[in-house]
């Protein structure tokens, strides 16, 4: 603003002279707020998923002390293979007959609870739902079931 128009400069009006500011009105909640409170409600939902996933503490069973609840998780999967390493199971991780799956639980972050002791360094997990391979394959196609198509086809000769 040029010096010579010094009336219009704000810092020279008169205090007395001056307007208030207007006050703001209540103004509706935009998207970003409609966001942030869907937002925080995913959020409070997670948490109760997370509380629901928190089970009692365990005791240890070879010192008796409390043991931490945590996962076994892997980016390809958690496996148990029976024996001893070999270059096969290794390099390329091949699941055998013998192999049993360890993450079991989850949908898209496949995990397993675990339960770690600090005192004596040993971790537990519970075993009773877990299958091998070839124990998944066998309830997936029971035996008998290839007799069942054959009466099927022998029924529908037979008619």
């Amino acid at each position: 603003m040029p010096f010579w128009k010094k009336s219009e400069d704000p810092w020279d009006i008169d205090p007395s002279k001056r307007r208030p500011a207007p006050k703001l009105a209540e103004k509706a909640p935009g998207l970003v707020d409609t966001i942030r409170e869907e937002w925080d409600a995913m959020q409070k939902e997670r948490q109760e998923k997370r509380k629901k996933l928190e089970l009692p503490p365990e005791k240890c069973p070879w010192c008796g002390k409390d043991m931490e609840q945590g996962f076994l998780m892997g980016s390809r999967g958690v496996f148990w293979y029976r024996g001893t390493p070999n270059i096969k199971t290794s390099l390329f991780g091949a699941p055998n007959e013998d192999t049993i799956r360890v993450d079991t639980e989850g949908f898209l972050n496949t995990y397993h609870t675990a339960w770690y002791c600090p005192a004596c360094k040993k971790m537990t997990i519970d075993a009773s739902d877990l299958q091998t391979e070839a124990e998944k394959n066998q309830m997936a196609f029971p035996t008998g079931a290839e007799n069942m198509t054959e009466q099927s086809d022998e029924i529908k000769e037979g008619e």
